[in-house]
């Protein structure tokens, strides 16, 4: 029934988030009520469309980002599919009825986007996103013997920028450093100020200081936007955190989104929160299936 999607964006451009997942409405609670604007201005209130069909509400991070239109696209080429199966669209994110507009434009979209700028409509069901950078803590460097002795050797270029960044009395402490030495916990703390003053600065991915990173997929579209402000500080980190696999802790799901199929009831029949939106799609599927007796391929 549906093609086969393989997305391997796990970043939006503008806004990397985490929900909180243990605020996310689970299936069987009815459906909180809302209403918003359509991409026209339109009003678009769930009461006027319960009991007619099945509606997938999704939360999505930004419009005309790689994973979001990817998932936004791929719901378009299967919404025959999805409207036999009496299957209703709608999106939701804080982009305003403008930008929805211009999206759908671009992409030919066939389903509303409704204008969520206050968050209102994200809040009722838990899906509010956090965009606060995260700095990094102690207990995320997994192996600091690991991280010091890269840093020391200056074999890699993002180990070279760490160590030049670090004052000569810095330099100093790391070269006297053993595992055992009494002053591991100074070091840990001089370790943690340094990845945060680096995330904190200039693009480290510039004048290719990272060269030979391997970024995760869907980061090339965050560099491309010059990020800068919580972005940039987001970016340096994830760009930080690939370059040091096994030594630092790699946040999962930075781009988290939750769907929710909601039944002709009003009840939740499905949820889905994870960070890659072909998984959203996936279990659409599997849920359409699920009630109609078979099973998903």
């Amino acid at each position: 029934m549906w093609k086969t999607i393989q997305l391997l964006c796990w970043l939006c451009a503008a806004a990397l988030p985490l929900l909180a997942a243990d605020s996310i409405l689970l299936p069987g609670r009815e459906a909180p009520p809302f209403s918003g604007r359509d991409q026209d201005g339109n009003s678009w209130k769930l009461s006027d469309h319960l009991g007619k069909q099945m509606l997938f509400l999704y939360f999505y991070p930004k419009d005309d980002s790689a994973g979001c239109t990817a998932e936004a696209c791929a719901l378009r080429d299967n919404m025959v599919e999805l409207k036999q199966a009496g299957v209703e669209v709608v999106g939701v994110s804080f982009d305003d009825t403008d930008t929805h507009k211009n999206f759908i434009f671009k992409y030919s979209l066939s389903f509303p986007l409704l204008a969520d700028t206050s968050g209102a409509i994200a809040d009722a069901y838990g899906a509010r996103m956090d965009e606060s950078p995260k700095t990094f803590s102690a207990d995320e460097i997994k192996d600091l013997p690991g991280l010091v002795k890269r840093w020391k050797e200056r074999s890699d270029p993002a180990s070279v920028y760490l160590w030049k960044s670090l004052s000569k009395p810095e330099q100093s402490l790391l070269e006297s450093y053993p595992p055992s030495a009494p002053n591991a916990q100074q070091v840990q703390a001089m370790v943690v100020q340094a990845l945060n003053k680096a995330i904190a600065g200039p693009c480290i991915y510039k004048d290719k200081k990272l060269k030979g990173v391997l970024a995760r997929p869907g980061m090339i579209d965050l560099m491309t936007q010059h990020p800068s402000g919580p972005n940039l500080v987001l970016l340096n980190r994830l760009l930080l955190e690939d370059a040091y696999p096994l030594e630092l802790a790699r946040r999962q799901n930075m781009d988290r989104r939750v769907s929710f199929l909601i039944g002709l009831d009003g009840k939740i029949l499905h949820v889905t929160d994870s960070p890659d939106p072909a998984v959203h799609v996936k279990e659409l599927t599997a849920a359409l299936a699920k009630l109609r007796g078979k099973v998903s391929p």
